[in-house]
């Protein structure tokens, strides 16, 4: 819930009344000051452009050269494109919703089975499952199985804690060496009972209501195969870059799959909070823990490459937005890079595979939105790429020109943030604004990178 920390607060009966009432009052001032804050910030944005002559700049700046001109013309087109896509893409997110259990009706809650994969986090694991265990979920239809991955830090003993408290109602596996997340989660989804699936990871704890909302859609539509969680920052307010991250999670992941649910393609289904329907993964499990990319086994990127397979056989996959999981970040530069890392191969590598899922053996239903979508998201990489390369270049042939554009760059990210301070009603915006200035100017090299060592395997931040 916004503005709330991660457990909800407990009102008592005298002052539930007036305690709504005011958050009603705050809401309302809050609302009208986040729609000044926007109209303002995107009246700026226009006027800046103009005054600063932005566009012009680029226009002479690139026809210096021949090959500049080339560049030009090829930035032109990519940039209407991705307006194109950002005008589709701000559609789509203005028609989204989530779920809530009026919309099911009367509901007969199912048995499922909480997979919770665990290497080395003796510090949380325990706080993990309790969140579970606490969630408002009916107790006798909820399955707990807990996997040790091979860790050498007393994780073990914790989980061994959580069993003597929880008894029957949680299994605990043990591997003697660590074989991976995919092989923990293997294992248990081997032994799962539930028709549903959720896959939970123990450095987050779940909000009490995300078990029960994170599975209605499946609950409602027969052709839903995967349902993706809302992850949030749990150590947001850690130091400036945690609460940097937690805006670009809130604008990348929140905003992104509520748009790609909309037309049921949301394209990753989370580790950290995904709830899924048994009879729409079983046939797909073997290929899955199996996978093979250029000769080497796929360590990292399950969760993507789960949610390819589930999109191919032709299953919708959607997003709950208020089904929410707080999970830990890195809260360093080096970690972060390596977080990042991981994540650009994966994306990279799922994105051949689902492209060629989409040339030859695609049966979802939004195959064509799916492909345009697909599109488009992928040709931000080269853009950013091109763009980080002109402006660091500009630095040692047009400083003056480098100066503007970071200006204009500050702007852009302010645009972008409003995002954040829409959904979340919440001035931490403010830290999009220093956030896309990095990744612009000293992220860039992330993605050629990761192209180039696309087949490595390693977790990195393990």
């Amino acid at each position: 819930m916004r503005g709330r920390s991660v457990f909800e607060y407990k009102l008592t009966n005298d002052s539930t009344t007036f305690l709504i009432s005011s958050s009603l009052i705050k809401k309302e001032r809050k609302d009208i000051a986040t729609i000044i804050i926007i109209i303002f910030s995107a009246s700026m944005v226009i006027i800046l452009t103009i005054k600063l002559k932005i566009i012009p700049q680029w226009i002479d700046f690139l026809n210096q050269g021949n090959f500049l001109r080339i560049i030009l013309y090829v930035l032109g087109v990519s940039f209407g494109l991705l307006i194109i896509g950002l005008l589709f893409r701000t559609i789509l997110w203005l028609k989204y919703r989530p779920m809530t259990e009026g919309d099911v009706g009367e509901i007969e809650w199912p048995l499922i089975s909480v997979i919770m994969p665990s290497y080395n986090e003796s510090k949380f694991v325990l706080k993990a499952i309790d969140s579970v265990f606490r969630a408002e979920y009916p107790k006798d239809r909820l399955e707990v199985i807990a996997i040790d991955d091979g860790s050498d830090d007393g994780t073990y003993e914790q989980l061994k804690l959580a069993k003597k408290n929880y008894g029957d109602s949680l299994k605990v596996i043990r591997f003697n060496k660590n074989l991976g997340k995919r092989r923990a989660l293997y294992s248990g989804l081997k032994l799962a009972k539930g028709e549903i699936i959720v896959t939970i990871d123990t450095d987050s704890v779940i909000a009490p209501n995300a078990l029960k909302r994170i599975i209605l859609p499946l609950l409602y539509d027969p052709e839903v195969g995967a349902v993706a969680g809302r992850v949030a920052v749990l150590n947001e307010k850690e130091n400036i870059l945690t609460r940097m991250l937690s805006v670009n999670y809130s604008i990348s992941f929140d905003f992104g799959r509520a748009y790609q649910s909309v037309y049921g393609g949301v394209m990753v289904c989370p580790g950290a909070l995904t709830a899924y329907r048994k009879s729409a993964i079983r046939p797909v499990l073997r290929d899955w823990v199996n996978q093979i990319f250029m000769g080497k086994p796929c360590i990292h990127g399950e969760d993507r490459h789960l949610t390819n397979l589930i999109l191919k056989n032709g299953y919708l996959t959607k997003y709950q937005s208020n089904a929410l999981v707080y999970t830990h970040i890195p809260p360093d530069l080096i970690q972060i890079n390596k977080m990042y890392i991981r994540w650009t191969r994966s994306c990279l590598r799922e994105s051949f595979v689902f492209l060629k899922y989409l040339l030859f053996d695609f049966k979802h239903k939004r195959r064509f939105i799916s492909a345009f979508d697909f599109m488009l998201l992928n040709l931000l990489y080269p853009f950013h790429l091109m763009m980080s390369a002109i402006i660091i270049y500009s630095m040692f042939r047009e400083p003056m020109f480098m100066i503007r554009q970071i200006i204009f760059l500050s702007l852009i990210s302010l645009f972008s943030s409003l995002y954040y301070l829409w959904n979340e009603r919440n001035f931490n915006f403010i830290y999009g604004i220093p956030y896309n200035l990095i990744v612009i100017l000293f992220f860039w090299w992330i993605f050629p990178y990761s192209l180039l060592t696309i087949n490595e395997s390693s977790w990195l931040t393990r």
